[in-house]
């Protein structure tokens, strides 16, 4: 789910240029965040990616792939590589819909 009042807001703070290149960035530390995750880390690690995250997703208006980071944080170590593919999930999901709204943005 995207939260199309933020997405707004950023590109009238920023210009819809720019969104998307902040978009770009966000979307690859996301997926070097999720690897991360998969490979496993400690508590405090995992804690600190899954708020990065989940605090991005928010400020960029991603708010399914937020709620999946948010889920994500409290799974036990033996779990997370299976959440980091769930995170690759909500955040591929997450993207294509973004994709259809910043093609229509445009």
């Amino acid at each position: 789910m995207i939260d199309m009042d933020r997405i707004k807001e950023l590109e009238q703070e920023i210009g819809a240029e720019d969104l998307g290149a902040v978009l770009s960035i966000f979307l690859s530390e996301a997926e070097k965040t999720i690897a991360s995750i998969g490979q496993g880390l400690d508590d405090g690690d995992h804690a600190r990616a899954t708020h990065f995250l989940r605090s991005g997703a928010l400020n960029m208006g991603l708010v399914g792939f937020a709620d999946a980071a948010d889920q994500a944080a409290s799974v036990d170590a033996p779990l997370r590589s299976e959440t980091a593919a769930d995170l690759e999930t909500a955040l591929a999901s997450s993207v294509a819909e973004l994709e259809n709204i910043m093609s229509a943005l445009c």
